[in-house]
């Protein structure tokens, strides 16, 4: 009982305060969207040392791999900022020579992510825990190739649709989406330093399938929302037709608009 209170306390709690502050964030109080970042920042930094306070939860194993991939995750995040707002755009926040090192980053982390599926040595962050492969691998790896290849592919084609202007980008898209459904049918095919491919097979199926719910629950809310609108609208009084306004309001309204351009004339 008191093992499973620790766990509550240090790992749970933790992963409740970062949804928490998620939430605060939509509230329009200056003063409440910080305080909802500094209980996220609270419950990432007790979260990621839960692998040390409760080894003895097989929950702490999501935070043992959340440390591992928290180099190469921050360089391709960092990396897609940088690349994203360089170059002649209206929001921009870099020149347009840091697009290169934002893509260099990016493909950096992402190389690091996958040579640690494909190799095993000292200098790259493990995906073991407790002697065997991180079952959250299992879960992350799969699905984020998956989500990686498919919007990009996608994203390609509908920027392809937008215009000629933009053709390199789309070829960049698919580029970057077709590198990771390679990497994913080869892991399915080849087996990784700490993973074989039929488990790896199994995994994919499973990611699949998230992501297949995943797309059908945000359609099923988007067409549920849009039936309850349309609903509402349909069942509204109809909109009384106003009656054409009299000479009277007419000349008051003309008197107006002369007042005003009077008022700017003598500007």
């Amino acid at each position: 009982m008191e093992n499973e209170l620790m766990v509550a306390l240090l790992l749970w709690a933790p992963l409740g305060l970062i949804f928490l502050s998620l939430g605060l964030q939509f509230r329009k109080d200056r003063s409440v969207q910080k305080i909802g970042k500094s209980l996220g920042g609270i419950g990432i930094v007790f979260f990621s040392i839960s692998f040390l306070t409760v080894p003895s939860s097989p929950s702490a194993a999501s935070s043992a791999l959340f440390i591992s991939i928290l180099p190469a995750l921050f360089l391709m995040l960092v990396g897609l900022y940088v690349a994203l707002f360089a170059g002649n755009i209206p929001v921009r926040r870099f020149s347009p020579g840091m697009r290169p090192v934002g893509l260099l980053m990016f493909v950096s982390g992402f190389a690091l992510l996958e040579s640690m599926h494909w190799n095993n040595t000292n200098w790259i962050p493990s995906i073991t825990w407790e002697g065997e492969t991180n079952r959250f691998w299992m879960i992350f790896r799969p699905t984020f190739l998956l989500a990686m290849s498919s919007f990009l592919l996608a994203g390609g084609y509908v920027v392809n649709l937008i215009g000629q202007r933009i053709n390199q980008t789309s070829r960049i898209l698919y580029l970057m989406g077709g590198s990771a459904f390679l990497l994913l049918i080869c892991s399915v095919l080849i087996d990784g330093s700490q993973t074989s491919a039929d488990d790896f097979h199994n995994s994919v199926l499973f990611a699949a399938s998230d992501l297949l719910g995943f797309i059908a629950g945000v359609g099923l809310t988007v067409l549920s929302f849009g039936l309850a609108i349309w609903q509402f609208e349909r069942k509204r009084p109809g909109l009384e037709r106003l009656s054409p306004p009299t000479q009277e309001q007419l000349s008051h309204a003309t008197e107006i608009i002369q007042q005003n351009i009077r008022g700017g004339e003598d500007e």
